[in-house]
């Protein structure tokens, strides 16, 4: 109540008050009484026959505003019944306009309906405004509209996962069409919580008496937001009777006011999404909000006790929700160092999932898909370990990879069982890994590739990672660890030595030293290919070994070296990684450091 005598409350409700509600998949829906020529939504829908523009409706409306050059894309426009039609917005505030033709049927309408959901997740729309297709110059009953748009929206909705459209509003611009589509919507989600339309506020009226004067002690009650009051004005005979009138009226609606103050601890927990949220309720409600003026960080509501409650179970549910969302990122954090899931790239390469799609997989939340490192949408078949694409429909596999205690398998490598040290694994010639290998080999050997097999050993490539952070480390601003794929040939006699306990420089000079004892690498096939090298068996199959090798800083290599040189006379004990047969381009590599290769692949040719 204010010095003019005004006593300012809530607004009351209206049958034509917004609707909103959360229908599948957290899609807010809103029911608005109003022109959708008024909307502002990324999309909004045209109603048409595609053949009569002007007749007075809903088309005639929005072409009016979005201009003549979208009604001359109309009039050229090849649609097929149930077709939704995409146009620029002209001068429409919108992205995009979405014509259909409901053909005055509802079943055709309820699928128009899930095709307008589905172009707006093609397209990237956040929100949408449709219109009641056909209840107005198409001539259907409300009723039956208004049941094929729910139903459309409730089936687009609830059958498959939303990740771009987030807001529906159905703009009805007849009272009857929108206490049709009211009525059916309550009964279709019984989640839906009613939002006033604003009432109009009186304009201020001036005091003729100055028996309507009373005292400003009645500030408080101004506890509503400003753009939604009701203001009462008092008349009587005398100032005993407007005082004790406004006193009563006083006391009834405090007593249904209530107070509610919020800590900081309990407010820690909302998003600035949840603060927008928040801000809307307020204003919804009609409630006042005061910051804490002490610097403690603690907010105080203020209004209706259904108001108050409503923001108090808001808050309460986004400091649970915080709370989950804390323990479900501890949960993921955990198990991503302990299980890898990963998805085959576009590549042929394995590429790890996120934490969040890791998690579901290992847990099978997997009904709303997963969504990979680049934000794409993955549905899954468990059983195959599959993954598919929504819009191309391309499947690719999956597949998972349990970590040890302290390593953690490549992402190219096969799972290992518990205990198991040493694992062969074949390539199938169809698999672009066995490609990549085979045309690496190819490049400078023209012999047959007869089998390829990827070794995984634990211990070695622990040792091989251990050595490769330390040189990297070491090298951080000199190029890192410099790993290479190298070529080393072998005999049967030696392989198996070297697949279970890794590349020994003891056996030096087995076939040549001249740049010192070391372990030799070629960077070309050709040159281990060699059957000086790479000894024919009694078959005339050969093998060689493709190599992970650490080269880091090099120089050139001497027969009588059996450690690399130092760097630099100034600190003798800072000393190359590896030697080469020449510094302008190497054709060969020497290592002292038998962790310092891995052996990565097996070649057998012929």
């Amino acid at each position: 109540m204010n010095q003019g005598g005004r006593a300012i409350f809530r607004s009351l409700t209206s049958d034509l008050d917004d609707i909103t509600m959360t229908v599948g998949g957290g899609v807010k829906l809103q029911l608005v009484f109003g022109d959708i020529t008024n909307e502002t939504t990324e999309a909004v829908v045209n109603t048409t026959d595609f053949i009569n523009f002007q007749d007075d409706g809903v088309c005639k409306d929005i072409l009016t505003v979005a201009g003549p050059e979208v009604e001359a894309e109309l009039k050229t426009a090849k649609v097929e019944p149930g077709e939704v039609y995409v146009s620029q917005p002209g001068s429409f505030h919108c992205e995009a306009i979405l014509h259909v033709c409901g053909q005055r049927d509802a079943g055709t309408i309820e699928r128009l309906v899930c095709n307008i959901i589905e172009h707006c997740e093609t397209y990237g729309f956040r929100s949408v405004a449709i219109p009641a297709i056909c209840a107005g110059a198409g001539g259907l009953d409300p009723g039956v509209v208004a049941g094929a748009i729910i139903r459309g929206i409730k089936a687009a909705t609830s059958s498959t996962s939303l990740y771009c459209l987030t807001d529906i509003r159905l703009v009805l611009i007849k009272i009857n069409v929108f206490l049709a589509f009211k009525e059916e919507a309550m009964q279709t989600f019984s989640t839906a919580v009613i939002n006033r339309v604003s009432v109009p506020q009186l304009s201020p009226v001036q005091q003729q008496q100055p028996l309507l004067s009373v005292a400003a002690d009645l500030s408080s009650l101004d506890i509503t937001s400003t753009s939604q009051q009701s203001v009462f004005l008092f008349l009587g005979v005398c100032r005993k009777d407007v005082d004790e009138a406004m006193t009563k009226l006083k006391g009834l609606y405090q007593g249904q006011c209530s107070t509610q103050t919020f800590t900081k601890v309990e407010l820690a927990g909302l998003t600035p999404e949840d603060m927008e949220d928040l801000t809307q309720l307020v204003k919804d409600q009609g409630l006042y909000m005061q910051k804490d003026q002490l610097g403690q960080g603690s907010l105080t509501v203020s209004g209706l006790k259904d108001g108050v409650n409503q923001v108090m179970q808001m808050i309460h549910a986004s400091l649970h929700g915080s709370l989950r969302r804390e323990v479900r990122v501890r949960e993921e954090e955990d198990l991503y160092t302990r299980v890898a899931w990963c998805i085959l790239g576009h590549n042929g390469n394995w590429e790890r999932l996120p934490k969040t799609a890791n998690h579901n997989l290992e847990n099978n939340d997997i009904a709303g898909g997963i969504v990979d490192a680049q934000g794409i949408q993955w549905s899954v078949d468990q059983q195959r370990t599959e993954a598919t694409r929504q819009v191309p429909g391309q499947s690719v596999k999956l597949k998972r990879l349990v970590n040890l205690p302290d390593f953690s398998l490549p992402l190219y490598w096969d799972n290992m069982v518990a205990g198991e040290d040493l694992k062969k694994v074949v390539l199938q010639p169809s698999s672009a890994e066995y490609r990549t290998v085979k045309e690496a080999f190819k490049r400078t050997v023209a012999k047959t590739v007869m089998k390829i097999e990827r070794l995984q050993n634990v211990h070695l490539r622990r040792a091989y990672e251990v050595q490769k952070k330390h040189i990297c480390d070491k090298n951080r601003r000199d190029g890192g660890a410099g790993e290479n794929l190298l070529y080393h040939g072998t005999t049967q006699d030696n392989c198996d030595s070297i697949m279970k306990t890794g590349f020994n420089r003891r056996f030096a000079g087995q076939n040549a030293t001249s740049y010192g004892h070391g372990t030799y690498f070629a960077v070309n096939a050709s040159y281990s290919a060699h059957p000086t090298y790479s000894r024919p068996a009694a078959d005339g199959t050969q093998l060689m070994f493709v190599a992970r090798v650490l080269t880091g800083i090099y120089t050139l290599g001497k027969s009588d070296m059996r450690v690399p040189p130092p760097r630099s006379d100034q600190q003798p004990h800072d000393r190359c990684d590896s030697v080469v047969d020449r510094i302008d381009n190497p054709s060969m590599y020497v290592v002292f450091h038998d962790n310092q290769a891995y052996p990565d692949y097996l070649i057998t040719f012929k």
